[in-house]
């Protein structure tokens, strides 16, 4: 089925339905933003009635909205109803809330959204009772920096291609610290002004927080107190074991792969140019290597796909500890 991508607007006739979906959690939070102002502005402060799982937890109540839908409003005007993270709606709530939906009465609009996988008969319910599918999904891969230079426009500063890439490798793909982050960068750069890589080294992560690529760093440089110093920040902002494997095990394999080119005699300025990381990054990271050895970070890499494993379920003991103990191996 192909999907419309639209935007809810205040000049459109209201549907009875509209299905909002996707991994782009920025652009679903605004659509959501837009419909919780248009229903204020039409039924006052109560005017829309919202479901969501107890606690960030879990799904919304299936049974509760089916049950509102179907009741009749003594208030004047059109009722809107949002249910938030269906996602994870089983058959039988999908079922129910589908079956309420074909028989909700007039002037009632409902709003399903679901933050990934839209649960089976949703979409065909929506569809039959002549609702809208609004489809946002996050850019990935090499649309996500167009999209990080297009955002920072729209924020009304420039930001260049390197430093778009460089953001990207040193905070992830999160759109929302991406753009909380551009959001800062707009205040710091001012209405038209430039945002060059090397601008974001020391404005890029907030000081009072510790990046995952810090771990890596640490790694590369061989010092076990920094390595253990820095692992104990990143626990303590809530970061898990697991999820530093991809970012510590990301710089750890391109250490590895310039100190082998650089042990072969390459130039490099040349490996700069084809590390894949903005050559800003990769000065960075040359010049770290002193002192390091390519069998260091072979280990390293090892140390880190053994972590993978253990925090799979490959290990009996806690997560933690299985963090202290590769730690341990990336730097024997």
């Amino acid at each position: 089925m192909r999907v419309e991508r639209r935007v809810i607007r205040d000049n459109e006739g209201v549907k009875p339905a509209y299905l909002i979906h996707g991994s782009d959690s920025a652009k679903i939070d605004q659509a959501r933003t837009r419909l919780r102002q248009r229903a204020e502005s039409e039924s006052g402060a109560g005017g829309l009635e919202v479901f969501e799982p107890a606690d960030g937890k879990g799904s919304p109540d299936a049974d509760a909205l089916a049950a509102s839908i179907g009741s009749l409003s003594l208030m004047p005007g059109r009722r809107y109803l949002l249910a938030d993270r269906i996602e994870k709606w089983g058959k039988n709530q999908s079922a129910t809330v589908a079956e309420a939906l074909l028989a909700a009465p007039d002037e009632t609009t409902v709003v399903l959204i679901a933050r990934g996988k839209v649960p089976a008969g949703i979409a065909e319910a929506v569809k039959k009772v002549g609702g809208e599918d609004l489809s946002y999904e996050a850019p990935e891969g090499a649309r996500l920096p167009v999209h990080l230079i297009e955002s920072a426009a729209a924020r009304g500063f420039e930001l260049t291609p390197e430093a778009a890439r460089f953001m990207i490798a040193r905070m992830g793909e999160s759109l929302p610290r991406l753009g909380n982050e551009l959001d800062r960068l707009a205040l710091w750069a001012g209405p038209d002004g430039l945002v060059d890589v090397e601008d974001l080294e020391e404005m890029v992560t907030d000081t009072s927080e510790t990046s995952n690529f810090a771990l890596g760093d640490a790694v590369i440089s061989g010092d076990r107190r920094e390595v253990i110093a820095v692992a104990e920040r990143l626990l303590a902002q809530g970061v898990s074991a697991g999820s530093t494997v991809f970012s510590t095990s990301t710089s750890i394999r391109r250490a590895h792969k310039a100190l082998v080119r650089l042990e072969a005699g390459e130039d490099p300025s040349r490996l700069e140019r084809e590390l894949g990381v903005p050559p800003f990054v990769a000065r960075r990271l040359i010049s770290s290597l002193t002192g390091t050895t390519v069998e260091s970070m072979r280990e390293a890499a090892i140390a880190f796909a053994q972590l993978e494993i253990w925090t799979r379920g490959g290990a009996e003991y806690p997560d933690d500890l299985a963090l202290d103990l590769a730690l341990l191996a990336a730097t024997a």
